[in-house]
């Protein structure tokens, strides 16, 4: 794991030719792009840790990982004790890394094809405490098809570059995930 300035993750975002980033916002510079909009209410708090899981690889299997990247582009929205704990949580967890530099300097992460547990262990950060980021993966086959968008308003958006991918990612999310209109 790498921390990464703002600087240096619209840089990385930048290297996929189908991906436009503005800002601190990305999007696909796609005609059929579309996104599936997942809400992060769950009954039981191990939920949110299959579904980091499954939105992190979707299709691909995880011994095909390469790479991904975590931009946090939000935070500081809620009340600051809870705000704290996924502060000192990411802060520890950068630090084990050899990472000193704060949120605030370096809020991105950069994983290595070794680190996808790593990479869902931090996508789940925002999740939980609700700030807004951006998670995307790299694979050892296939174009960028999909990123993920955590909102501080407590959901999760699959961008997806296709509507293969779109309707793929349906089915893999299937009506748990899918029900209630959260197709966008």
């Amino acid at each position: 794991m790498q921390a990464a300035t703002h600087q240096e993750m619209k840089e990385f975002i930048s290297g996929h030719s189908s991906v436009r980033c503005d800002d601190r916002k990305i999007a696909f510079d796609f005609a059929e792009a579309k996104s599936i909009r997942v809400e992060l209410k769950v009954n039981e708090p191990s939920q949110l840790i299959y579904l980091a899981r499954l939105v992190a690889h979707l299709r691909y299997e995880e011994a095909h990982f390469t790479s991904a990247a975590l931009w946090i582009t939000q935070w500081g929205i809620w009340d600051d004790r809870v705000e704290a704990v996924g502060l000192k949580t990411i802060e520890r967890f950068r630090q084990g890394f050899g990472e000193n530099r704060s949120l605030q300097v370096a809020p991105g992460l950069l994983f290595r094809h070794d680190e996808f547990v790593e990479s869902v262990s931090c996508l789940l950060q925002p999740m939980l405490v609700g700030w807004d980021a951006y998670y995307v993966p790299r694979w050892a086959w296939g174009s960028l098809d999909f990123f993920l968008f955590v909102s501080h308003d407590g959901f999760l958006d699959i961008n997806t570059r296709t509507t293969e991918m779109y309707n793929e990612a349906l089915v893999i999310l299937g009506k748990e995930w899918t029900k209630n209109g959260m197709r966008s």
